[in-house]
């Protein structure tokens, strides 16, 4: 299996790639409004160098929500190579990367909820709830939050919760270390969830893999996952 992810949906970009036996990963922090070369990505991990792009089996990356002209700009760059190459494209949320990440940090199993929330662009989260457990179910829908709403006594008070990713490092909210990850989503996370799936499902069309980017926009898609 030959399996190459890309995410950039936020400050940074990452590219990793399965390749048999073997994983690289590489990342890079840039301003949030700028985006990598693509190629010169690729690269890092040896793609067009020892390894070329047509090997690769399945393609994977961060469809959101996130960076809006980071997704929208990277959703198009793998939609090309997809349809160049004639091989599957999975796109994988955002939110998921981040939960998945915690799930296999997370020794202690007490804690059987990981409420995921990321910083947008404006002064709200995007947020989702997952099952601590493999298989990550989703116990609510990807939703836009206020801070206020964020805050709510009820969500913060779970002592079997698990909160993680940036949205939660910010004065109004009051969290317990202990049960607090700030970490960001990531495209290593993104190759093992897309390994995942490409293993346990038949077709994945680039044209079906569309951004979501949660919020009313004149490209707003929003996807079931």
């Amino acid at each position: 299996m030959k399996l190459l992810a890309i995410d950039s949906s936020g400050d940074s970009s990452s590219v990793a790639l399965i390749y048999e036996d073997e994983i690289l990963s590489y990342s890079k922090t840039h301003a949030r409004k700028e985006r990598p070369n693509w190629n010169n990505l690729l690269s890092s991990v040896g793609i067009n160098k020892q390894i070329h792009i047509s090997e690769i089996d399945c393609f994977a990356f961060g469809r959101g929500p996130g960076s809006y002209t980071g997704i929208r700009s990277l959703a198009s760059f793998m939609k090309g190579l997809s349809w160049t190459q004639k091989k599957p494209l999975i796109g994988i949320s955002n939110l998921k990367s981040i939960a998945y990440q915690v799930n296999n940090e997370v020794i202690n199993t007490k804690y059987n909820v990981i409420n995921v929330a990321l910083k947008s662009d404006l002064d709200e989260v995007y947020f989702c709830k997952y099952l601590n457990s493999p298989e990550l179910e989703k116990q609510s829908d990807e939703q836009v939050k206020s801070y206020k709403q964020l805050a709510d006594p009820m969500l913060l008070s779970n002592p079997l919760a698990i909160y993680a990713g940036n949205g939660w490092d910010d004065d109004r909210i009051k969290l317990d270390t202990n049960s607090l990850f700030n970490i960001h989503s990531n495209a290593l996370s993104i190759a093992h969830l897309a390994n995942f799936k490409f293993n346990n499902q038949d077709k994945f069309l680039p044209e079906d893999a569309n951004p979501v980017y949660l919020k009313d926009t004149n490209y707003k898609k929003i996807s079931d996952e």
